[in-house]
């Protein structure tokens, strides 16, 4: 369901849509948070400032496809000063977190520290998809830590040793 398109709209249309904590305010709702996905339908929530009820008309805590699967061809990207990374290419390389269409500029497991990293092009926020499995091994999206080095968004595992050393892969997000 979606926060209603017109007025009257209040407070209690948003708890209904996105959930939140006693007692609420409007700043736990801005968009690209943990409770407010950064879609497209909700393209005219504020990410940070001013921010008003009617800027949720519409607004909605879910939406799009619920998954999407890529297949990730398996090269050592890199190796430098002692780092060495598998990933390769992926195709296609966009993918719906819930309604909004990212770019996956980097999936791949650095043989250096054992970790699997994955990059997109923007900061979307912590949200808009919930795991991605990597052949049969599924990674979620809350066991990632989580970072926005520069304009891009970084999810950060401390176990890849599920990414394959050659070949393809199937890669699937899930919303």
């Amino acid at each position: 369901m979606a926060v209603t398109s017109s007025a009257p709209i209040d407070i209690g249309d948003l708890v209904t849509e996105f959930g939140g904590s006693t007692p609420h305010s409007l700043t736990e709702y801005y968009r690209g948070g943990s409770l407010v996905p950064n879609t497209t339908a909700n393209a005219s929530v504020p990410a940070s400032g001013a921010i008003s009820l009617t800027d949720f008309f519409g607004a909605s805590a879910s939406g799009g496809d619920t998954s999407d699967t890529l297949t990730l061809t398996i090269a050592t990207v890199l190796i430098f000063r002692g780092f060495s990374a598998l990933g390769g290419s992926i195709s296609p390389n966009t993918v719906e977190f819930d309604s909004w269409n990212v770019t996956i500029t980097s999936l791949y497991y650095n043989t250096s520290d054992g970790k699997l990293y994955l990059i997109i092009n923007q900061n979307s926020g912590n949200s808009g998809w919930t795991s991605f499995t990597l052949g049969s091994t599924t990674f979620n999206r809350t066991d990632a830590t989580y970072s926005v080095p520069s304009t891009v968004s970084q999810w950060v595992w401390s176990d890849g040793s599920a990414m394959p050393s050659s070949g393809t892969v199937s890669v699937t997000f899930t919303e």
